[in-house]
This record gives structure tokens, sequence and C-alpha cells, in this order.
């Protein structure tokens, strides 16, 4: 008897887990970055990209679906947004948070932004840019709906709704096919992407103009959704775009963030994997590794390349570890080295976000030591001159 009861409770443990595993499933379709963009990018984006993986074609078949259930009020909605972009401008040249993925980018954006004074693209405009312009009324019903929805980032655990700031590389990847993102969707093509729209080479000039086009059309989408504010930008891919986007747009300030190498490879490597289950076409464990090491090591060699010809007060540079350890000291150097006035109001609205995120915990991973001395071999030169040449720690956190 005692056994039937036993067996018993452990059929209902397997069919929860059941239960748990496919709502999962079922969330992290709906966490699909592609479910706003347009038929014709989609299309343009898969053909181009030679098809998908045999096992990715259900999540290809969801979007579709979306897409196509879409596409009437994505048109229409179109509209709308075309002649908004058309008769805007900037009222302030944007101020940009620059550095390699996993190295505090999100932290110091956050932290940035919780003043409300800065404007910038939230998670509606990163994932529907088209609709950006109606779901952003606070009024409207779905705005409403979707308020009350909190959602988690795979990779580190970060809580984020549809308030929270985002990256301006998804609008753009979700209106054209000129983004790097698109490289970690199609990871066979990874670094082709990389080359063109990380570090603007290898484009034709027509893919050039279109880029900058398109990069400045969703800043000024993003300028008035957010009722003219001065824009603060968080994007990884502009920190090989320094002087690119100097040219652009003159005034810009940026604050760039580093972090321990060997944390920041251990935790790239965690999104890869944890991001996978978006990928449309997949690599191995090894050519994931070797494109890790390839993006942060060209990333860095073009920004400190382009640093030399950057104007002293244009760009301040903070270390992750010192953030995290006297944040409001260093926020307040950062003020001071980009000219920006207004810290002893804006530190209020820092203080209590990071009241809110006293208790997180970062990841924490091991690190064998063939892949230490392939870090270092390959990134040995930034170890040093960041200042991580001694590495005792066995644990990395991301």
């Amino acid at each position: 008897m005692e056994l039937r009861i036993e067996e018993k409770k452990l059929g209902y443990r397997d069919r929860f887990k059941e239960i748990v595993e496919m709502i999962n499933k079922i969330t992290t379709l709906f966490q699909n970055p592609y479910l706003g963009t347009s038929m014709s990018n989609w299309f343009r984006l898969v053909i181009g990209n030679k098809g998908i993986d045999l096992d990715r074609i259900p999540l290809a078949l969801f979007t579709v679906i979306v897409l196509l259930l879409l596409t009437p009020f994505r048109l229409f909605a179109g509209i709308r947004r075309r002649s908004a972009v058309k008769s805007a401008s900037l009222s302030e040249p944007p101020i940009f948070v620059i550095g390699h993925w996993r190295s505090g980018t999100t932290h110091l954006h956050y932290l940035m932004s919780a003043s409300g004074r800065f404007g910038g693209i939230n998670q509606i405009d990163a994932v529907f840019p088209f609709f950006s312009l109606w779901l952003r009324n606070k009024n409207s019903f779905l705005n409403k709906l979707l308020r009350k929805l909190s959602f988690t980032r795979p990779m580190d655990n970060v809580k984020f709704d549809i308030d929270s700031p985002a990256e301006e590389e998804f609008s753009i990847a979700n209106t054209t096919p000129y983004s790097f993102f698109h490289g970690l969707i199609f990871r066979k093509r990874f670094r082709e992407y990389f080359r063109k729209f990380a570090l603007l080479e290898d484009l034709s000039e027509e893919e050039l103009i279109l880029w900058e086009q398109t990069y400045h059309d969703v800043i000024l989408q993003s300028s008035v959704c957010s009722g003219g504010k001065r824009l603060l930008l968080k994007n990884p891919y502009n920190t090989s775009k320094v002087c690119k986007l100097l040219s652009m747009y003159p005034g810009a300030r940026f604050v760039y963030i580093y972090r321990n190498p060997y944390d920041v490879y251990v935790s790239t490597m965690n999104m890869h994997k944890k991001t996978d289950c978006f990928a449309l076409q997949k690599v191995s464990s090894q050519e994931m590794r070797e494109n890790v090491l390839y993006g942060y090591k060209s990333l860095l060699d073009k920004f400190y390349e382009e640093g030399e010809q950057v104007p002293e007060g244009v760009c301040s540079c903070v270390k992750y570890e010192d953030l995290v350890e006297n944040p409001l000291e260093e926020m307040s150097r950062i003020y001071r080295e980009i000219g920006l006035d207004g810290f002893d109001v804006d530190s209020k609205g820092m203080i209590e976000y990071l009241e809110s995120v006293k208790d997180y915990t970062r990841n924490s991973f091991g690190l064998s030591d063939d892949e230490r001395r392939k870090i270092k071999k390959e990134w040995g030169k930034y170890i040093l001159l960041m200042g991580y040449e001694t590495e005792n720690s066995q644990k990395c956190c991301t």
C-alpha cells in the first residue's frame, strides 16, 4: 500500500513537472524577439540566411502565425510611425552607454535611467517598434494589460517589464536586416553579421547609408515616445561605433563600462547558451566559444583604436567592480567627466533603484584551466590594460 501511494505521489510530481515545462516553453515562444518584425523583414532574413535548422521549424511557424495576425495592424501603425518620425527632432545629443556584453551595461543603464530624467528605448519599442506609439499610451487597454506582466532574462535572472530600458539594436533588427543581432539568431553567419553591423566593416555604400537611416529613425521614434527628453541609450554593439556616432550626433556623450574579462567570458558563454532557444540556426559549442573570443577582441580593438580620436570630456570609463562597490561615488564622477549636471537630484532615483536590487545574486560558474589559458592568450592585452593581471579566483560571476 505504501509503495502504491509513493508511486502515485511520483506520478503527480511528474505531471506537475510536465505542466511547468509546457508553460515555460509557451512563455519562451512569446519572448521570441522577432514577434514584432514585419513579414517582409522576416522572409528577407530567412531566405538571405539560407533557411533555418529543421528542429527550429516549430519556432519559425509560430513566428509566422503571429506576424500574419499582426500584419494589418502593423501596416496601419506604420503610417503613423513614418509621420511621427518625419516631423521629429532631438532636443539634445544622446548619451550612449557602451561596453561589451555582460560587462554591466544593463546595471549601469538601469541606474542612470532611474532618475526619470532621460528618455530612451523601452521593451515595447525594442520588440514592437511599429506599435510602440500605440502601446506606449498608458491610457490604452493593451498598455494596462501589458503592464501587469513581468519577465526574467534567461541568462542572468534580471527581472524586467514593458517599461524597463532596452537596447535600440532590437528595434533596428525588427525593422531591417541591418543589425548584428541577426547573427545571434542565424548563428552560422555570426562573424559576417559581426563584421558588418558591429564593426561597420565590409559594408557596401548602400548598406551603410541604409544602416544610418534606420538607426536615426529608431532614435527619432524613441524621442517622440519619450516626450522629447534627452535620450540615454544602451547598446553593446555601439562600443565599436564611437566615431561614427559622434559624426552622426555631434555633442553626444559616452559612458564605457568594463569588467574582469574572465567573468565576461563565462557570462557571455552563458548568454549564448541560454538564448539558443531563440536561434533559428545552431552552431557547435566549440564554434560558440570561438565566436565569443573573436567578438570581444574585435570589439575592444576597435574601441581602443578609436579612443585616440575622441576628445576629452566625451567619454567616461567605469570599472564594473567599482560601480558595484561605490555606485554613487562612481556615478558622481561620471556626471562630472561628461559635463552632466543635476547629480544631486538624479541620485535620489538611483538610491531607490539600488535598494530594489540589493538582494540580487549573480550566477557563479567554474572556469577550466584550458579556458583560462585561451582567454589569456586571446585577451591578454586587455586583461593587462584593464588591470586584471592577477586572477586567482576559481569561480567567475555572471
